[in-house]
């Protein structure tokens, strides 16, 4: 029982530290979260086939479920790969669920085994079992005292949605979650991804709001600070201001992005691009330049349309800044490119006339 008891502060730790994040979570970061979860459900497992107390059993097992919940929630942000390995594990969960509600056990609330069942079925990769299980938990007359379940299971039912394009039903979904958000990261996550949807369907003036509403709500020193959506309702809000040529706003976004993000990722990339194009607007082309270059010397992306485009506003810069030799050099890159690019011919005439 000494090796349960070590094991299952392994992952009160482990969740808290996730919990208590205070910004992006890296690639790396996330494996070294990922790779610890792993290992302490390998060493549950081969602890509950050695098990031969009931108590013992039902313990590491409970263990096994959170471990599944704590990666969906805190580390995959509601978004689930049904690998084989994680499909075998699904099997024991519910199998183990199935068992407690048949002998009638205290174990687990109706309400509790709904919702884990639905976990379960997510990792398993049988989306309308989940769908049916997370309904279910919303709809259930149950008391939930701290509300988690029924926020979480209106989330995920949102994000199914979501990934369906089915934006207003999302939309309603998560405006629903609202309800049950005990916490004002956690009402900051649920508004960021109402926004989105709402995003989705084309209402920017909705949109901006709901953004600027979550941002003001997302706090890095309390609990339950989602780095990944806070980015989201950033780069987002940045967006819609930019589009709208409000480039003092715009700028004030992406350099709060710029800040959160992982260097190397699609979103420093992005954010630095916008930068350079705000700069660019504003004829501060010396800027422009090195933002628009940072972000392609930065980037870890194949070759490709948005990397193309970047090239081209770089060279533009390097014109207004009467560069032509620096322009050329980009000029060239786009002109020999395979990718399909739109302004490619704009960029090959630009290129004869400073040949």
């Amino acid at each position: 029982m000494a090796d349960i008891k070590d094991l299952l502060n392994q992952r009160i730790a482990l969740e808290s530290a996730l919990q208590n994040e205070k910004s992006e979570i890296s690639e790396s970061r996330a494996r070294s979260y990922d790779d610890q979860y792993a290992k302490l459900q390998r060493q549950l497992a081969a602890l509950f086939k050695e098990a031969t107390d009931d108590q013992q059993r039902i313990t590491i097992m409970l263990e096994m479920i959170r471990i599944l919940e704590n990666r969906l929630v805190y580390l995959q942000n509601f978004t689930i790969d049904p690998t084989s390995d994680n499909r075998v594990l699904a099997q024991l969960v519910t199998k183990f669920i199935d068992q407690v509600s048949r002998e009638r056990s205290s174990v687990l609330t109706m309400l509790e085994s709904t919702y884990y069942r639905a976990v379960a079925a997510l990792y398993a990769g049988d989306l309308a079992k989940a769908r049916e299980g997370f309904t279910a938990a919303c709809e259930s007359e149950e008391s939930d005292e701290a509300n988690d379940i029924k926020y979480k299971s209106y989330v995920i039912l949102g994000h199914l949605s979501h990934e369906e394009r089915d934006y207003a039903k999302a939309k309603d979904l998560h405006d629903q979650s609202l309800r049950y958000s005990q916490n004002a990261n956690v009402t900051a996550q649920a508004l960021a991804l109402k926004a989105l949807n709402v995003y989705a369907l084309g209402d920017y003036d909705e949109a901006v709001h709901l953004f600027e509403e979550s941002l003001r709500l997302f706090d890095t020193n309390e609990p339950f600070f989602n780095s990944y959506f806070y980015r989201n309702a950033l780069l987002f809000c940045g967006a819609i201001y930019f589009d709208r040529k409000d480039y003092t706003r715009a700028e004030e976004l992406y350099q709060r992005a710029l800040a959160t993000v992982d260097q190397n990722s699609y979103d420093h990339f992005d954010a630095l691009s916008h930068l350079g194009r705000i700069y660019y607007a504003n004829a501060r082309y010396d800027d422009a330049v090195s933002a628009l270059e940072k972000a392609v010397q930065t980037h870890r992306l194949t070759e490709n349309e948005y990397v193309v485009d970047t090239w081209f506003w770089i060279a533009r810069s390097h014109m207004k800044r009467n560069d032509q030799g620096a322009a050329r050099t980009y000029l060239e890159k786009i002109a020999a490119t395979d990718v399909r690019y739109e302004k490619k011919p704009q960029a090959v005439e630009l290129l004869q006339r400073i040949a």
